[in-house]
């Protein structure tokens, strides 16, 4: 399963449950982590507790293949460069997205499975 950047801030800050969502092999496109990161956290506690997190996770690189599938989508449905990597990385790696922004993925030709997060 990929997780969105939403899922990550949602975890740092205890919105959603680690323990139901990290129950599963889980990765990150290499652009999730430079936004959750780059997230402008108010409380350290919680940057610390998502860089720790990002560290339990194996991150997807930024592939020729990853980088192929982005054009194609960024070229068909203009979609933000982020949502298209992030997207990108699901349908490479043949992995449901966890998102809890299925409106912002909907539209992307519905090749990969949307999950929400609060819906688990």
């Amino acid at each position: 399963m990929i997780f969105d950047t939403n899922v990550l801030i949602y975890l740092s800050k205890y919105k959603l449950d680690p323990q139901k969502i990290l129950q599963e092999k889980a990765a990150i496109s290499v652009i999730t982590k430079i936004e959750a990161l780059g997230y402008a956290f108010a409380n350290i506690d919680e940057h610390n507790l998502l860089k720790t997190i990002c560290s339990e996770l194996e991150v997807i690189p930024l592939t020729d293949t990853i980088s192929e599938e982005t054009i194609k989508l960024r070229a068909r449905y203009k979609v933000k460069l982020p949502d298209a990597i992030i997207y990108a990385t699901a349908l490479v790696q043949r992995a449901p997205l966890l998102t809890n922004n299925i409106a912002d993925f909907k539209s992307l030709g519905g090749n990969v499975e949307l999950i929400n997060p609060f819906a688990l």
